[in-house]
């Protein structure tokens, strides 16, 4: 076999006491392959990835002094014969090699754990299956191949994956979306699973306890050390490095990063892909306002409501301001009641209805007509007494019309707290790295 590099992985430790322990083996050298061009990029390496079985049946992983050693639960806490979906903890890894870099669960780890997702969904669904012996059985053999056929070989395979996968609805790492399906049930569901995976990791464990699991898998476990890279195969891992790249720097154009071991999230790391996201949030704020308010145009005045000076009433007014004056104390003037307010319900009834439609009270007694100019007396009583229905609706329309001026806005949408992902209203969480909302 030809050498070229170190092997990203050092070694591999796996239970041998566990039922079917060649398994146990075999997935981590698989998941191990799976990530190596993800590592590459970056310059990463793994003093050790063990299999590990704690105790604690919500534990997943665990990243011990950056990357000197891995432990990845394969198997299910509830029955050791059955292994975990490899998709499953192949997410796992990826978040611990975040750990690398990042201690805390905050943003910038999850700005990185984002673009690996990427990175590894972008690698399957051009083809990659790991290394020649642990994919479908076609090992590159023969002498080395020169890198241009390489790139041939992982172009064409990347081509054939497009062609099969057209029109199936499937997203990398899950199961097609089926016809029907809610898609808020979907981007929620892979919130649940992203949020299984930050749970399930020890980082923060006490020393004393990651102890424990160092000498537990140590005292159960068998060490296999990993071979050094086949050229060949390293040959067409870096031809779907490079296609890859080519992808992500179609989608950032001129703000494109490539990933390194100094800027390990590429473009969601630098300042330039930051930046980019707040504009790509800005214009999509600024789209949904003009969008809303397109449907919700403020309606012109009517003419009808608008105050004409040709009216007979306005001319009258201007030739003889007395003639337009009512007396409202002349019962002769007074106008006929057609209605009646309830004031136990605050129906109001017509005038013929003896009882309350509602409630069933009886219709007080009409006061009589006033006869003449009003008393002192009268004047004098409280204005809820003095004031007419009329005046009493307006003054409630205003009332109404103040407590909705005073209401707050109904926001168009919301920014993820963690990675600034702009989202509309009607979403929980954030379609970019499943953090949900903080207020509905």
């Amino acid at each position: 076999m030809v050498s070229e590099h170190d092997p990203a992985v050092a070694e591999y430790q796996h239970e041998k006491s566990r039922p079917r322990e060649a398994e146990a083996l075999h997935m981590l050298r698989k998941i191990a392959s799976l990530v190596k061009p993800i590592m590459r990029q970056r310059g990463w390496r793994v003093g050790v990835l063990t299999e590990f079985y704690p105790e604690e049946r919500n534990l997943l992983g665990l990243n011990i002094n950056k990357g000197e050693r891995i432990c990845l639960r394969l198997r299910y806490a509830g029955d050791e014969r059955q292994f975990m979906p490899l998709e499953q903890v192949t997410d796992t890894m990826l978040h611990e090699l975040c750990h690398i870099v990042h201690g805390p669960h905050d943003e910038p780890f999850h700005n990185l754990w984002n673009q690996l997702r990427d990175e590894y969904e972008n690698l399957i669904r051009k083809g990659y299956t790991g290394e020649g012996f642990l994919s479908a059985g076609h090992k590159v053999g023969g002498g080395r191949i020169p890198m241009h056929e390489a790139r041939r070989r992982a172009r064409a395979a990347a081509e054939k994956r497009k062609a099969l996968s057209v029109g199936s609805g499937q997203k990398l790492g899950g199961a097609p979306t089926r016809r029907g399906q809610d898609i808020r049930q979907v981007i929620a569901d892979a919130a649940a699973k992203r949020a299984i995976v930050t749970k399930g990791c020890a980082s923060g464990t006490t020393k004393e306890r990651e102890r424990e699991i160092v000498e537990g898998t140590n005292k159960r476990g068998v060490r296999t050390k990993a071979e050094e890279d086949d050229a060949n195969e390293e040959a067409i891992m870096i031809a779907y490095i490079d296609l890859v790249q080519e992808e992500e720097r179609q989608k950032y154009g001129d703000a494109y990063i490539p990933p390194s071991e100094k800027n390990p999230a590429g473009s969601r790391g630098g300042p330039v892909g930051k930046t980019k996201a707040e504009e790509v949030a800005a214009a999509e704020l600024s789209l949904l306002k003009a969008e809303q308010k397109a449907r919700n145009p403020i309606p012109p005045v009517p003419n009808s409501t608008k105050p004409n000076i040709n009216t007979p009433y306005a001319s009258i007014t201007k030739s003889n301001p007395s003639a337009a004056t009512i007396d409202l104390t002349n019962p002769a003037l007074a106008p006929t009641p057609t209605s009646w307010t309830c004031a136990i319900c605050t129906l109001v009834n017509p005038h013929t209805y003896l009882f309350c439609d509602a409630c069933g009270i009886e219709r007080p007694s009409p006061s009589p007509p006033p006869i003449g100019l009003l008393p002192r007396a009268v004047r004098s009583t409280p204005s809820s007494i003095r004031d007419s229905n009329a005046v009493k609706a307006v003054r409630t329309l205003r009332e109404l019309d103040d407590m909705e001026k005073r209401k707050p806005q109904k926001p168009l949408g919301w920014l993820c707290q963690r990675c600034g992902q702009f989202m509309e209203q009607e979403w929980w969480t954030c379609a970019n790295c499943g953090e949900m909302k903080t207020s509905s």
